[in-house]
């Protein structure tokens, strides 16, 4: 990232989560537009404030912010906050002594301010010990910390070659790795991303 992410990472990120876009620093400099789709490119921002008001954090809780907008139909909002906060994990873990103590604190904010429904935190989830393999229709768009927009859209097929187990867990939600088989390129998803088809690999 070019600079060091110190402990407070998941604060400023809930911080930037609950930040209406038009209050952004970004905003102001027109580096995205009020919806928060990026109006100009990470590599092209010329001064120090630009690329300050455009980090890898700022992108992810932006990408965040506009998939949880989009949740109705499929995705809870809790499962869409530990695909956001995995992303920024793997992004900084060596960085982050206390990734746990962080990711409690994380999940209290979202409990005690009603940025999930009550019935989310009440259900116990429970997912396979593995994902079974098979191909698998995406039922979300599936963001990278690569990029502003999504690596894989809804409708899109990705394949489990083998039974897969979890690649990490956040916040009770399992994330497991998948090939995206349009680029042939890895992402990771949650249960609640995908739909089973009758394709076999």
């Amino acid at each position: 990232m070019g600079r060091a992410i110190d402990s407070l990472i998941v604060f400023r990120f809930l911080k930037l989560l609950v930040t209406p876009f038009k209050d952004t620093k970004a905003y102001e400099l027109g580096i995205i537009d009020e919806r928060g789709k990026n109006l100009r490119k990470a590599r092209k921002l010329n001064t120090e404030e630009e690329r300050e008001a455009y980090t890898i954090l700022h992108r992810l809780v932006f990408n965040i912010k506009k998939l949880i907008e989009k949740v109705p139909g499929g995705k809870t909002k809790l499962g869409s906050y530990a695909a956001a906060l995995f992303l920024i994990k793997e992004h900084v873990k060596d960085k982050i002594e206390d990734w746990d103590m962080l990711e409690k604190e994380f999940y209290k904010y979202v409990k005690e301010n009603d940025l999930a429904e009550p019935y989310e935190f009440e259900e116990e989830i429970q997912f396979t010990d593995k994902l079974t393999k098979g191909k698998y229709k995406l039922m979300n768009d599936i963001y990278t910390d690569k990029d502003t927009e999504a690596s894989a859209k809804i409708g899109d097929i990705v394949v489990a070659y083998k039974d897969t187990p979890p690649y990490d867990q956040v916040m009770g939600v399992d994330i497991f790795p998948v090939i995206h088989e349009k680029s042939q390129e890895e992402i990771y998803v949650t249960i609640e991303d995908l739909e089973e088809t009758d394709e076999k690999v």
